[in-house]
């Protein structure tokens, strides 16, 4: 290391002794401070006109537009996704042990009286999978629609509870 520096000492010690201080003064730039050619007017008062581009249309066209306009969408978290599908199965579930009961019928106009477990599901699967398939609709439904559609089955669920209770208290199981 010390060798190295030594070496770079002696090739580099000439150069400075050559080197000179070089200063420009005022005296030898070609204009003056605050000299201003009388015949040279760099005023630029130039009227605004708000209708400029109204009236001279060809002068103002519109750049084009490199990046695209987007619109945010907010989309449905899954736990929205994971409470729809919970309402269906509970649905499901809470229909078919309500229909086991002599007192409880259907209501429903796609289902008989009576209907079996086993059709309430293909019913329900026949109706709501390509309703969401059909135009990827999943991923175009909106959180409000799908918070929507919780708060309708979460009140079907708790009728159908409570139709169920009811039946465990006064009626016959049949099935």
């Amino acid at each position: 290391m010390n060798k190295l520096f030594l070496i770079l000492l002696t090739i580099a010690s000439p150069l400075f002794l050559k080197a000179e201080e070089t200063v420009i003064s005022g005296a030898y730039l070609p204009l003056q401070l605050g000299y201003q050619n009388p015949n040279l007017d760099l005023s630029y008062n130039v009227p605004l006109d708000p209708f400029y581009c109204n009236k001279n249309p060809s002068h103002c066209i519109e750049p084009p537009k490199l990046i695209p306009k987007f619109k945010i969408v907010q989309k449905p978290t899954k736990k929205q996704w994971a409470l729809f599908w919970t309402f269906q199965l509970l649905d499901v579930y809470t229909t078919t042990k309500a229909l086991n009961y002599d007192c409880v019928s259907e209501i429903n106009p796609l289902f008989t009286e009576k209907p079996s477990g086993t059709r309430v599901i293909l019913t329900k699967s026949i109706i709501l999978i390509p309703a969401l398939v059909y135009d990827d609709y999943y991923t175009k439904v909106t959180p409000k629609e799908l918070d929507q559609s919780n708060l309708l089955y979460a009140a079907v669920i708790g009728n159908n509870f409570n139709v169920l209770n009811h039946a465990k208290r006064n009626c016959n199981k049949i099935r």
